[in-house]
């Protein structure tokens, strides 16, 4: 519907926003995931009073209570601050730009979207808390309403003409729809678990949450200079239009690599929950199993879409003209595929409430870094292979010695 509807600049300009807008996770800084493994820490020892003192239950149930707290005020002031940077970063990037559409044409979208996300930023943590206490599913469900109302939004606002305007619409049903779900949250949590007897039990952020949100941060923060570059360097290098034949194509495979995980994704909280049992064999069966679903999904996908673009091509689809050629969409779907591997890995890892790719991440963020720099003057293919290669022979190898590393820690424990 973007090619159909959309002029190829335009394009460039919807693909560009959404990677510029990724520098929210300099604002989450890596903290749902981080909220998921310590609510479901804390689930995990809630329990019926008949197999846990009550004392025992109280405390994880004040310390629980306490985390809603703390992150609230945490995202309240981190949504305000995105918004003015996030704002005035776009408008500095796409200003004077070579090939640019006119300043009216985008300003109002832009901030407008900014906005939008900005309040999407703002209620991600109950998502989160959620998920953390086991609602998964639940959270799934709402996620899958208000994207299919959103993209429903999305085709009718191109469809009669709004252009850029429409960049709006997926985010703004996300609002909505979140906001309409949660506007009881409080009394959902406590219909799963009850008030806090008292407000002994708290949870220290410098203590208990600093030390691992500061490594899953810098994490984080290397992840858009790893996966987010791409299309504003395209767009600054050689134009919005081949920004955004790139950035249609990174879509293509972004989405293969989110719904190849969701085997993974949905099953996080157990993770946490069994290491917090000690039932480390079940874990390590229970991974092994999501991986594989996970790794075929995902490779299964990736080959059909570059099968599809190469037939387009070869029958000269007109199609073909707006996403990028079939030589990089093989690039990307390797690429993907060993991404997906890297993400199985680093979410078992981190369910232990570590983190462990810290160096990892920081290293492969400045070579990626590097490596698209110079060469994104050369043009897209060899930007993407070079991003390619950084994966395959280091990225994977790396994850694959630190992860052999914590399923032999866990199978030693669990014979101990």
């Amino acid at each position: 519907m973007l090619p159909y509807y959309l002029n190829p600049i335009e394009q460039g300009y919807y693909f560009t926003f959404a990677s510029i807008l990724a520098i929210q996770i300099f604002f989450e800084l890596g903290l749902n995931q981080i909220v998921v493994q310590m609510v479901s820490h804390e689930v995990a020892h809630i329990t019926p009073e008949n197999s846990i003192s009550s004392s025992s239950r109280y405390r994880s149930i004040g310390r629980l209570h306490s985390l809603i707290q703390l992150i609230g005020r945490w995202y309240g002031v981190a949504a305000i601050t995105f918004t003015f940077i996030c704002s005035a970063a776009g408008i500095a990037f796409f200003l004077n730009k070579e090939g640019a559409v006119n300043f009216s044409a985008w300003l109002g979208p832009w901030v407008c979207l900014v906005m939008v996300v900005a309040f999407n930023l703002w209620l991600s943590p109950k998502m989160a808390i959620l998920e953390g206490c086991g609602k998964v599913g639940q959270v799934a469900r709402i996620r899958l309403i208000q994207s299919s109302l959103g993209y429903i939004f999305l085709w009718i606002s191109l469809a009669v003409g709004l252009g850029l305007w429409a960049v709006i619409a997926i985010p703004l049903f996300s609002a909505l729809c979140t906001s309409m779900w949660l506007r009881d949250f409080e009394k959902k949590i406590e219909q799963l678990f009850g008030r806090p007897k008292n407000s002994e039990h708290q949870i220290s952020w410098r203590l208990e949450i600093f030390p691992l949100q500061w490594k899953i941060a810098l994490s984080w923060i290397s992840g858009y200079f790893i996966f987010n570059l791409f299309t504003p360097l395209a767009f600054s290098q050689n134009g919005p239009v081949e920004a955004g034949r790139l950035g249609i194509s990174l879509t293509i495979f972004a989405a293969i690599l989110t719904v190849g995980m969701s085997w993974v994704n949905a099953k996080t909280p157990n993770f946490t929950m069994l290491l917090a049992h000690g039932e480390r064999v079940q874990l390590n069966k229970l991974f092994i199993g999501l991986f594989i679903r996970s790794i075929l999904a995902v490779s299964l996908m990736s080959t059909l879409v570059v099968l599809a673009s190469w037939y387009g091509e070869r029958v000269g689809l007109v199609l073909m003209q707006r996403i990028a050629s079939p030589q990089v969409l093989a690039i990307l779907g390797a690429t993907t595929i060993v991404n997906a591997m890297i993400y199985a890995m680093a979410i078992y890892m981190r369910a232990n409430r570590e983190e462990p790719m810290l160096i990892q991440s920081l290293v492969i963020a400045i070579l990626v870094g590097c490596a698209v720099l110079v060469t994104a003057k050369h043009g897209v293919q060899l930007m993407m292979f070079s991003y390619m290669l950084i994966c395959v022979f280091i990225s994977l190898p790396w994850t694959l010695v630190l992860f052999r590393r914590y399923s032999r820690c866990n199978i030693k424990h669990s014979t101990q």
